[in-house]
């Protein structure tokens, strides 16, 4: 059940192009190709990357990588998507850090290297990128270019959680599950699961499955109680259905 992997699913890189649109200024480079991607003008918002791109432009180059590496629009090729990376990462753009870092470990389009990996996603993670929080805990976690430290692993896991990025939450669930660091306890990882699969992690969601099916009414209590309130500390208050307004009685017939 070990997390092997960094992630390197397109949402999470989806996740990362949120959190780049969403720090920009109004109309800037990233607003202006998501703009033109959202009205169905992929061929123009490709257009714009490159000529913004040319021009130096670490947002656009950055977006020029997530065409090349997500394969949107266009064929895939690993090795453009990683230079455009390193291009912006060098001037500090933590998605271009992050990425060009998963892409070192994994060997997607350029020789793998999980030191340099290493360097560039906790470049990234410094600077409060969930998605490197989450990549650099499986790093700790796993001893890729970097001595085992499941503290470090565990606390990274949950300020990605925190962050926004559903992988953390799975990332704790596997630790529990695994007994990394922490004793094991299969209740408290089914409710770290629950809440990865809650926010979209399909990892968790498929392990939550697996761990809760056929389980006594008991059990599935304590860990829905614990999910909530892990749910409330680390997304916001648990919204409860409305209660079904009470039937008003139906009015007497009045006397003729």
């Amino acid at each position: 059940m070990t997390d092997r992997r960094l992630i390197k699913s397109f949402a999470a890189l989806g996740f990362a192009w949120a959190m780049l649109t969403a720090a920009t200024a109004p109309a800037s480079t990233a607003d202006q190709i998501a703009d033109l991607l959202d009205a169905g003008k992929p061929i123009e918002a490709f257009a714009l990357a490159q000529e913004k791109a040319g021009e130096g432009d670490p947002e656009a180059q950055f977006a020029l990588g997530w065409f090349y590496d997500s394969g949107q629009n266009i064929t895939a090729d690993k090795a453009k998507a990683v230079a455009q990376y390193r291009k912006c990462a060098d001037k500090g753009l933590s998605q271009c850090q992050w990425r060009l870092g998963v892409m070192l470990d994994t060997g997607e389009g350029v020789t793998a290297d999980p030191a340099a990996a290493f360097g560039w996603i906790s470049k990234a993670a410094a600077k409060n990128n969930p998605a490197a929080q989450a990549s650099l805990a499986v790093l700790y976690a796993t001893g890729r270019g970097t001595a085992v430290d499941y503290a470090k692993a565990l606390d990274l896991y949950k300020s990605a959680a925190k962050g926004g990025e559903a992988h953390g939450f799975y990332g704790v669930g596997v630790m529990y599950l695994d007994g990394q660091g922490v004793a094991k306890d299969g209740e408290e990882a089914a409710a770290w699961f629950s809440v990865g699969a809650a926010v979209g992690d399909e990892q968790a969601k498929a392990v939550t499955e697996m761990l809760l099916k056929d389980q006594k009414t008991d059990l599935l209590d304590r860990v829905a109680a614990r999910a909530t309130a892990i749910y409330s500390d680390y997304v916001g208050p648990v919204q409860m259905p409305p209660k079904p307004a009470a039937e008003t009685p139906a009015e007497a017939p009045k006397a003729p």
